[in-house]
């Protein structure tokens, strides 16, 4: 990684491998190893706020929107600045578009890879057409990665048009024989409904599990088989469903509003955190004679891939033949989401 004072590396990301220990076919070990570089935000020190914010959706491609929210918002809390309502209602219909294309993109092209159905792209570039076509319906097209925010001028027609799309596409997807429904009978077929469950009383992981802990289709998965497959797979469907109402409940609440006040100060400190497809994400920045002092980010899967965490506590004691093993645990994986590329190896012990 090569900073200058002038240039931000890019290639920031890392992997992480899941390594199985198996013994007489039972998985006795769980070791993760991860190349994701520590305290990687610190790249940024010494550059304008304004400078970063820009930076963030490219240094962190995957998660770029949510990424951007967070830096903007927790500069904007650095120095003083508030946006307006319909700022902020914008803003975070891009963040949460992001979050239903990387949910919808998981679910209709690496679950059905995994589980020997058939991938579903016609849905995935629904979703991600949604996505790229709000960034032009809600800022006429332009950056609006600026702290203080820029004037919001909605094209309402258009992005209800594409929302109302959205939702058709997704409400067949998760009708009754739909990909949904295909999904959850190629679990049962598998025999995977309650593979990776948590332990009796364990929290579970940031992000869709949590958030939609008490959504009926995922407590009675829960009651059935464990917070496990089906009842983080039920988590996924019920973020399609109410990111799809979200989306086209907000933008009946946009309105034009004009460019924001000035920063009341130069420097401060600030946090912000917001929700991604992954869980909770959070921003702290200090600003210092008008240059990023500090700045560090704490990010869902660096607490879900962590060694003894939720990812290898549902491994250990896993019981089958090879390859079911192996498909079993990359389901795993992919339910708890690593937000970079994660390979799973198996080895005897």
């Amino acid at each position: 990684m090569n900073v200058t004072p002038n240039t931000i590396d890019s290639d920031l990301a890392g992997r992480i491998c899941v390594w199985l220990s198996v013994r007489a076919g039972v998985v006795e070990d769980v070791d993760i190893e991860s190349t994701r570089p520590k305290g990687v935000a610190k790249v940024f020190v010494g550059h304008a706020p304004d400078e970063v914010v820009s930076l963030l959706g490219r240094v962190f491609s995957l998660c770029a929107t949510a990424q951007s929210v967070a830096g903007l918002e927790a500069v904007e809390a650095a120095r003083g600045l508030s946006v307006s309502a319909q700022q902020h209602v914008a803003r975070h219909m891009l963040r949460e578009a992001e979050m239903l294309s990387q949910t919808v993109l998981r679910v209709s092209m690496d679950w059905t890879r995994l589980l020997s159905l058939p991938p579903v792209p016609a849905v995935a570039r629904t979703v991600l057409s949604a996505e790229a076509g709000l960034k032009a319906d809600l800022f006429s097209g332009r950056d609006w990665k600026v702290p203080g925010g820029i004037p919001v001028t909605p094209d309402i027609a258009a992005a209800r048009a594409r929302l109302n799309d959205l939702q058709d596409v997704l409400g067949t997807a998760l009708h009754e024989n739909g990909l949904a429904q295909n999904l959850l009978s190629a679990l049962d077929a598998h025999d995977l409904n309650g593979f990776g469950a948590l332990a009796k009383g364990a929290r579970p992981e940031t992000g869709a599990l949590s958030r939609q802990w008490q959504d009926s289709g995922v407590v009675t998965a829960r009651k059935v088989y464990g917070a496990g497959l089906r009842a983080r797979l039920m988590a996924r469907f019920a973020d399609m469903r109410d990111l799809s109402r979200f989306l086209a409940e907000a933008v009946n609440t946009l309105t034009p509003c004009a460019v924001p006040q000035q920063a009341s100060r130069q420097d401060g400190d600030g946090t912000a955190t917001v929700e991604t497809a992954r869980g909770a994400l959070t921003h702290r920045v200090v600003v210092k004679d008008g240059k990023i002092a500090a700045y560090d980010i704490d990010a869902p899967t660096d607490v879900n891939f962590l060694n003894g965490s939720v990812v290898a506590r549902g491994l250990i004691g896993a019981a089958r033949d090879r390859r079911a093993l192996d498909v079993a645990a990359q389901l795993h994986v992919l339910a708890v989401d690593p937000c970079v590329e994660c390979t799973v190896e198996i080895k005897d012990a």
